[in-house]
């Protein structure tokens, strides 16, 4: 279990390393658009392969998604990667504070829809 942990954790500060990357001036657009992509296939729920197949769909994500992460990031010029590290570190500290401050505007927003739906259908 703590394997799989720490494994997660380097997967959290490679993408933090490429978010920061990404609004670099200084990252080329090709690598730009790689690390939009690369962001986007690991937030989006369609798949290479589908979930609902059994241990495929996993192997999909715990697979294509870090080796992707790896070889973009190794792509790119060292002095992004070195600026874009350097950041991660000194922000990287408030992203569960940041996560607990999307949840709860998440839950808020849903509960406005839920609240907005039930005077426009009940009332």
């Amino acid at each position: 279990m703590k394997r799989l942990i720490g494994v997660l954790n380097l997967l959290r500060r490679d993408v933090l390393v490429l978010l920061f990357a990404l609004i670099n001036s200084r990252t080329p657009k090709g690598f730009r658009a790689a690390i939009l992509a690369c962001l986007l296939y690991l937030v989006s729920p369609v798949d290479i392969m589908p979930d609902a197949i059994p241990l495929a769909g996993v192997v999909d994500d715990v697979l294509i998604v870090p080796t992707v992460l790896a070889v973009v990031r190794n792509s790119l010029p060292p002095e992004v990667v070195e600026a874009a590290e350097y950041k991660a570190g000194k922000y990287g500290k408030y992203i569960p504070i940041l996560g607990i401050a999307a949840t709860l505007v998440i839950l808020l927003w849903t509960g406005i829809v839920i609240y907005g739906l039930y005077r426009l259908l009940f009332t």
